[in-house]
């Protein structure tokens, strides 16, 4: 190290490394929101205040699930941008686009929960166990296939 600047001995991330770090940042932010929001509503028409419950659950989204989706849309953009070529010939890419997809009408219909049981209207949250597994799974397959296919074979 003698001779060396300091500076020039720290290896940074790169950028797409660094993009794919805030992309799985944004999805496990973005799930875990989704998944508490969801939580609330399933348990509002059980208690005193339901639409308190609703607000809470709907604040969740807006303040977590909807940035955190923003966050998802941009690093996946611009990692998309960087190399288009590449993940556009890759087949694995279709099927995380389409379980993304599906997330984000899931997110769509937490929000509309939130918003109705938010409102006063406590029959909103029916479904919510199925809509849970529905994002857990589908969850479940964007990172799978994120994980495995953006990381170098060893």
């Amino acid at each position: 190290m003698r001779g060396m600047r300091y500076r020039e001995a720290v290896a940074w991330l790169s950028l797409s490394s660094a993009l794919v770090v805030g992309h799985l940042v944004g999805d496990v932010v973005w799930i875990g929101a989704l998944l508490a929001a969801n939580d609330l509503l399933s348990r509002a028409p059980w208690m005193a205040e339901p639409a308190e419950v609703g607000a809470l659950a709907r604040r969740v989204y807006q303040r977590l699930a909807q940035p955190a989706l923003l966050l998802c849309l941009a690093t996946g953009g611009v990692l998309f941008g960087l190399s288009p070529g590449s993940l556009l010939h890759a087949r694995w890419f279709f099927a995380k686009m389409a379980f993304a997809l599906a997330l984000i009408v899931l997110h769509r219909l937490v929000g509309a929960r939130a918003a109705r049981i938010a409102d006063g209207r406590t029959r909103g949250g029916a479904g919510s166990g199925l809509l849970a597994v529905l994002v857990l799974l589908c969850a479940t397959g964007a990172i799978a296939l994120e994980v495995t296919k953006s990381l170098p074979r060893l």
